[in-house]
């Protein structure tokens, strides 16, 4: 079954300081299966990022994600984290 990532910004929402190295983010705890992003993701209950490069998400992106490519996630972490919302990053 598909599954999407949840990275270590997901502790965001826990308001847990998110810092390199933090997080094993191969754990299946940040992982949920695809029937639950697409519950969360239709009811607004995420912010959704793809962390693919500029042309990758212009070639096509899940509705109303937001471009962050994975070298900027670090620096843009407050900006995430100021929403208030489970962070759901994808790169495929």
């Amino acid at each position: 079954m598909r599954s999407v990532m949840v990275a270590a910004l997901m502790c965001a929402a826990l308001a847990v300081p998110l810092s390199a190295g933090q997080a094993d983010v191969s754990s299946p705890k940040l992982r949920i299966e695809w029937t639950e992003f697409q519950k969360l993701h239709a009811a607004g209950g995420a912010v959704v990022v793809d962390v693919r490069g500029e042309a990758d998400y212009e070639a096509g992106h899940v509705p109303a994600a937001r471009s962050i490519p994975l070298d900027q996630i670090e620096k843009r972490a407050q900006e995430l984290k100021a929403l208030k919302k489970p962070i759901v990053l994808y790169c495929a």
